[in-house]
């Protein structure tokens, strides 16, 4: 199969599937042989196994913030991104964010490829929530409301845990005057369901010293 036969049958996805390319190209050993030559050549991007964008494709993509966030909800199925990603969005870390964060159902993992790094955090599916979905294109991204973008990167930090303190908390070094106290009882929903007595602590922490 020739690149321009890719290319053509690929130009209206966001990104294509192994299985995609079967009915262009039914004879695997030769489509694997393709594949593995467009990856070595920089024609097309491997997103993770099976999946691929072409790379012209992603070069011409206007808007690659919103891009990289449909994709990291693509490529671990159910997530929405949150944490220190969406955090970073509203301001309120000091330092740079590298990865997109997302929380999931599934197991913990961290995906890295020539697009991004995309890093998953385990959650319960009772606090599988909290997210709003935006529309991207003819697509959908789910992303963490600000609120419980909050929640999620405390609950990730001191889950298994790790003692909670103010000094701990200062120490991570949120910017908190980018959040306001009533924007933050919003989450307190979050930290009661948690059934963490170590978890609901942070919020109280937070309330008293930090808002």
């Amino acid at each position: 199969m020739k690149l321009k036969k890719l290319k053509q049958n690929t130009g209206e996805l966001m990104y294509f599937t192994k299985n995609d390319l079967k009915t262009l190209e039914p004879e695997k050993n030769t489509l694997d042989a393709n594949i593995k030559y467009w990856i070595k050549n920089n024609q097309i991007k491997k997103i993770k196994n099976g999946f691929y964008v072409t790379t012209d494709q992603y070069q011409n993509e206007e808007n690659k913030s919103f891009y990289l966030e449909y994709l990291a909800n693509q490529i671990v199925v159910p997530s929405y991104v949150s944490g220190e990603y969406v955090l970073s969005k509203y301001n309120l870390l000091t330092e740079a964010v590298y990865a997109i964060t997302s929380v999931t159902t599934k197991i913990t993992r961290e995906i890295t490829n020539d697009l991004a790094s995309f890093r998953y955090y385990s959650i319960s599916p009772d606090l599988f929530t909290g997210f709003i979905v935006k529309s991207f294109r003819n697509a959908l991204i789910a992303e963490a409301s600000k609120e419980k973008a909050v929640f999620d990167f405390f609950y990730f930090r001191f889950l298994k845990n790790n003692p909670v303190s103010v000094t701990k908390i200062k120490d991570l070094r949120i910017n908190w005057e980018n959040i306001s106290k009533k924007e933050f009882a919003k989450a307190k929903k979050y930290f009661e369901l948690s059934g963490s007595k170590n978890i609901r602590k942070i919020y109280q922490i937070i309330i008293k010293y930090f808002l």
